[in-house]
């Protein structure tokens, strides 16, 4: 429980409080095709990339930032490309740090249909009401979780700080204020059309697939797929340099990497993280959840309990891959994939799924 509260909080600061946290590099990954790529994927506020795609007859969103300031960075990014406005805003999954920014986009296009899988949209109606009670709170916990932590001389997951550690929660700080601000000025935004396993856009000379591959990192996971110019937005899905996994679904999303793999994509935009450029890093993703269900799997055909299969599993062979030894890293990838997905791994061995987490 503490790393996963850990998990949540550290998602949320900053490396550099000097800079503006809500901001995109832009990167030009194929003619008339922008990424909007958080340079540090640690940094706070916890925002996914998003992907724009120009046509003729308007631009294409994949993904909206997670807070009204990111959509309108967004919005501005599409007013220095083209008069033609925002046709469809698609949604990857319905966590909030690609759907908060939603707000924005509509303001500046009203007109824009916003899409999401059948099974996101119901999420965000779920959640809604919950998270918009949450926000108030949320900042002045995390403070006071971050000042413990820094007095104690401990991380959040009860770890001695290093120096780089106590570098980044004490500028992480420094962010909360606007942080705070944000969230109590978002309002959600519930996608007016859902989509089940495919709908194929032709706007403006391009052709434009959105595709539910199946449950990966939510239910309602989708991608963008150009295939003309063999560039895919993959979400949530693809995250690097350390996988965000905190509800797997283990037993279909190796299948999913498998599909991405197959498109021969020239780039990749991931959820968060910088373009790739080839399948490597997919590759390790699928081994290491492979790895994963299966040591569940044999602690669960031994007869061990939940605690002992989790504590049981062996990332020896793979945490250095992620890590390049870095202890940084090495603490976000005990948080991020060590304190869920064998976790996940073993719901879905004995319940079929897991349990998605807000």
């Amino acid at each position: 429980m503490r790393r996963l509260l850990a998990s949540v909080v550290l998602s949320l600061l900053a490396l550099d409080c000097g800079a503006n946290p809500f901001e995109y590099s832009w990167e030009h990954v194929s003619p008339g095709v922008w990424a909007a790529i958080r340079s540090d994927p640690f940094e706070l506020p916890q925002e996914g990339n998003a992907v724009i795609v120009l046509t003729a007859d308007g631009a294409i969103l994949f993904d909206a930032g997670g807070s009204p300031a990111m959509g309108e960075a967004i919005v501005a990014k599409v007013r220095s490309l083209t008069d033609h406005g925002v046709t469809d805003v698609v949604i990857s999954h319905w966590h909030g740090d690609h759907m908060r920014g939603l707000q924005s986009i509509v303001a500046a296009y009203p007109a824009a249909r916003v899409i999401a899988h059948a099974d996101a949209r119901e999420w965000i109606v779920r959640t809604r009401e919950k998270w918009l009670k949450r926000r108030v709170s949320m900042v002045p916990n995390i403070r006071k979780a971050v000042a413990n932590a820094i007095g104690e001389g401990r991380d959040l997951s009860g770890r001695a700080l290093t120096p780089s550690e106590r570098a980044w929660l004490e500028a992480g700080i420094g962010n909360t204020e606007r942080l705070d601000a944000e969230n109590r000025r978002t309002e959600y935004v519930v996608p007016d059309t859902a989509v089940g396993d495919r709908l194929t856009l032709f706007r403006g000379g391009r052709e434009i697939r959105i595709l539910h591959p199946g449950k990966a990192h939510t239910s309602g996971d989708l991608i963008l797929w150009l295939p003309d110019e063999r560039v895919v937005a993959a979400g949530d899905i693809v995250t690097a340099p350390v996988p965000l996994m905190p509800s797997p679904y283990t037993a279909s999303y190796r299948d999913v990497l498998h599909q991405l793999v197959a498109l021969d994509f020239g780039a990749l935009v991931p959820g968060h993280g910088a373009v790739q450029h080839d399948a490597k890093y997919l590759a390790l993703l699928d081994e290491t959840i492979d790895s994963v269900a299966q040591q569940v799997h044999a602690s669960v055909a031994r007869g061990l309990d939940r605690d002992a299969a989790v504590a049981g599993v062996d990332f020896s062979a793979l945490e250095p891959r992620f890590t390049g030894g870095d202890a940084f890293l090495a603490h976000r990838f005990e948080d991020y994939v060590k304190a869920a997905l064998p976790a996940a791994a073993y719901r879905v061995e004995v319940s079929g799924a897991p349990e998605e987490t807000f």
